[in-house]
């Protein structure tokens, strides 16, 4: 049985300047140093520390050995102008939730963008 080949993929325009592969880039970059230094993240990490290297899940009060910390309000990407302001927020915008949990609340957050657009 003879191989097909898969249509070739169209190669994404080139951008003479801040194009969205550089903005992908610098929004990982924010991203990786909100993970890194903030305060707030910290905080939060905290809260819900327990015994043992264990935390819990702030949704469905779980104890689970990994929290992802996940912002209240969507951060949104780079084009709205207020979104590394909505990064770097406060603790109390800030919860930790468990995988199934983050994984759910991700879910109806791309469920609700989707149908916005």
């Amino acid at each position: 049985m003879p191989k097909t080949k898969k249509p070739a993929k169209p190669k994404p325009e080139k951008v003479d300047g801040f194009g969205p592969k550089e903005r992908s880039k610098v929004h990982a970059a924010i991203r990786r140093v909100w993970q890194q230094s903030s305060h707030a993240r910290k905080l939060c990490q905290k809260r819900v520390a327990l015994p043992g290297d264990y935390h819990r899940c702030e949704d469905c009060g779980l104890q689970v050995p990994k929290v992802y910390i996940d912002h209240i309000e969507p951060v949104g990407n780079l084009a709205d102008g207020d979104a590394i302001a909505r990064l770097f927020c406060p603790s109390t915008n800030l919860q930790a939730l468990c995988k199934t949990c983050h994984d759910a609340k991700t879910a109806l957050e791309k469920k609700a963008k989707k149908a916005m657009s």
